[in-house]
């Protein structure tokens, strides 16, 4: 069951990041909040299993997302404002 587990997590965590990042090169904020969430599957599974070569990318991932989170929400704050007339 733990080699199962081992080969089914990443996985699932791999199609999870992809569809992620589909949805927020669809456009969508939420796709960039959800992307830093499922960062913490890649967390566990790194703890879990040792698998610390994963560790830049899950911290470099994280820090990248939270970075696109914000640039986001502040080209569309501007984004409304300009709409606004403000």
């Amino acid at each position: 069951m733990n080699e199962l587990l081992r080969q089914a997590l990443p996985l699932a965590l791999s199609i999870n990041t992809l569809a992620l990042m589909w949805l927020a090169g669809s456009k969508r904020v939420l796709g960039w909040w959800l992307a830093v969430a499922g960062q913490a599957g890649w967390a566990a599974f790194i703890i879990m299993f040792g698998a610390w070569g994963l560790a830049p990318m899950c911290v470099g991932l994280t820090i990248i997302y939270i970075r696109n989170l914000i640039r986001w929400r502040r080209e569309r704050t501007l984004e409304v404002e300009a709409q606004h007339g403000r």
